[in-house]
C-alpha cells in the first residue's frame, strides 16, 4: 500500500513524505490486512482499466494548440514551439503516447510528474518520471517538494499534472479509482459468486417422488435401484411405464443467475464505476449510445481533465503572458455530416467563417479560387466589407457608386 512517512525531527513542521500512488490501487487494504486469496489490484479489474482506457485515449487524441491574445481576438501560433509540444513534446513518443501515459498515471494515482530539458533557450525533451519514483514532501502549510529517486525539486521545476486534487493538500491529487474501491469489491464478488454457480455440480434437473416407506428408499443403493429400473432399463426415446399413485416424476428448473440477481447487480456495479468516472455506461458496454450523454461526457470530464493538462503547459513552459495551449476538444464531439455541413452553411452565410474556412471545418484542403478567402454575408454572398453598398440599404436619392 502506499505509505505515508515522516521525518524524525524536532520541529513541530517536519516534513511528510507523501507517496505519488495516494489514491491508487494499493489504497485498497487497511493497514494490518491480509491479502485475500486472488486478490487483484483495483487498477487491475476489466471495467476500471476500460475506464482508464477510454479517457486517456479520448484527452490523447486531441491537438494541442497554441494561441496567442489579439486585439480582435486570439489567433493560433505556428512556430517551432507549438510542434514540439503537439507533435513530440517527448522524444521516444508522439503527442499520442505522451498525454495518454500523463492521463493514465494521473488517473491512477492522482499526480503525474515530468521533467522539461532544455539546451538553455529550446526546450528539447519532456520527460515523465514513473510514480513508483516521485513522492510529495510537505514543508509547509503552503508549500512542497517532489522527490524523484532521493532529488528534491520545487513545484516550478517540473511539470506536475493533478486529477481530482485533495481536500487538505490540493495541490496533490487523489485521482479516481479511491473513489470506486468499494463497488469494485462487490463486483469481484458477484463475480466470484456467478463463478462458483456454474461450476456447481449441485442442480438437479429431474425430482422423482415415491410413496414407498420401504427402508430401501432411505439408503444410495436402494434409491438406485429404484432408479435404474425406469431410466437404465429404457432404450432412449421410450416412455417411463410407472405404478399409478406410487411414483411421480416432476423436471424442475434450477437457479439460475437471473434468479439470484447476479446480472442486474453486475449491471449497477458496472454504471457505478462508469458514474464515478464521469464516463458514460454505454461506453462500458452498457445502454445503448446516446449522443446527447457522449457530448456531455466529452464537454464536461473529458474537458476537465484537459483543462488541468493544458493550463500546466501554460504556466510552465510560456514566458509570454500573452500565449496560452489549448486541447481542441471540438473534434470529439459527434456530430453527423448533415450537422457539420448545415453549421458551415450558416457560419458562411453569417460572414463568421469564410469558405476556405468552412472547406477546413469539413476536413477539406482550401482552394485558391478568388473570392474564397472573402467574408460574405447572406444569400448573395455580399463581402461584408460591401454590406452597406445593397440597394435596398440606401435611400432612393442617394446615387449608384
Amino acid at each position: 500500500m502506499a505509505v505515508v512517512k515522516v521525518e524524525k525531527r524536532n520541529s513541530r513542521d517536519a516534513p511528510q513524505t507523501r507517496s505519488a500512488n495516494n489514491g491508487g490501487s494499493l489504497f485498497w487494504l487497511q493497514p494490518g490486512q491480509v491479502l485475500p486469496t486472488g486478490y487483484v489490484p483495483i487498477t487491475k479489474n476489466e471495467d476500471v482499466r476500460k475506464c482508464i482506457h477510454i479517457l486517456a485515449d479520448l484527452v490523447s487524441n486531441m491537438t494541442i494548440k497554441l494561441f496567442e491574445n489579439g486585439e480582435d481576438g486570439d489567433y493560433r501560433v505556428k512556430d517551432e514551439l507549438s510542434k514540439k509540444i503537439d507533435v513530440c513534446p517527448n522524444n521516444l513518443m508522439t503527442r499520442k503516447n505522451f498525454i495518454y501515459n500523463i492521463v493514465k498515471d494521473a488517473i491512477e494515482c492522482g499526480n503525474k510528474v515530468a521533467a522539461v530539458k532544455t539546451n538553455g533557450i529550446y526546450i528539447e525533451n519532456i520527460i515523465p518520471w514513473a510514480p513508483s519514483t516521485v513522492s510529495f514532501v510537505n514543508i509547509s502549510e503552503n508549500g512542497y517538494q517532489i522527490s524523484h529517486n532521493g532529488q528534491r525539486f520545487d513545484p516550478d521545476e517540473v511539470l506536475h499534472f493533478v486529477i481530482n486534487p485533495s481536500s487538505t493538500t490540493p495541490y496533490i491529487g487523489e485521482g479516481f479509482t479511491a473513489t470506486v474501491r468499494q463497488t469494485v469489491q462487490d463486483l469481484a464478488q458477484a463475480q466470484s459468486t456467478k463463478s462458483a454457480f456454474l461450476k456447481s455440480e449441485y442442480k438437479p434437473s429431474l425430482i422423482i417422488t415415491t410413496n414407498s416407506d420401504d427402508e430401501a428408499m432411505q439408503t444410495e443403493e436402494g434409491r438406485k435401484n429404484v432408479l435404474d429400473s425406469y431410466v437404465s432399463k429404457t432404450k432412449q426415446g421410450e416412455p417411463w411405464i410407472i405404478p399409478a399413485g406410487e411414483i411421480e416424476v416432476k423436471t424442475i428448473q434450477p437457479l439460475s443467475l437471473n434468479d439470484l440477481a447476479i446480472a442486474d447487480t453486475m449491471q449497477l456495479d458496472k454504471r457505478a464505476i462508469a458514474r464515478a468516472f464521469g464516463i458514460p455506461p454505454f461506453l462500458i458496454g452498457v445502454g445503448e449510445f446516446n449522443k446527447e450523454a457522449y457530448n456531455n461526457f466529452i464537454a464536461t470530464t473529458i474537458l476537465s481533465i484537459a483543462m488541468s493538462i493544458q493550463q500546466e503547459l501554460t504556466k510552465k513552459l510560456l514566458l509570454s503572458d500573452k500565449r496560452y495551449f489549448k486541447f481542441n476538444i471540438e473534434s470529439l464531439m459527434q456530430y453527423s455530416i448533415s450537422e457539420k455541413v448545415a453549421y458551415v452553411k450558416e457560419m458562411v452565410g453569417g460572414g463568421i467563417l469564410n469558405r476556405n474556412e468552412g472547406r477546413n471545418k469539413l476536413g477539406e484542403s482550401p482552394v485558391d479560387i478568388e473570392g474564397m478567402n472573402d467574408f460574405v454575408v447572406l444569400e448573395n454572398y455580399v463581402p461584408v466589407a460591401k454590406l452597406g453598398d445593397q440597394k435596398k440599404l440606401r435611400k432612393e436619392d442617394e446615387p449608384d457608386e
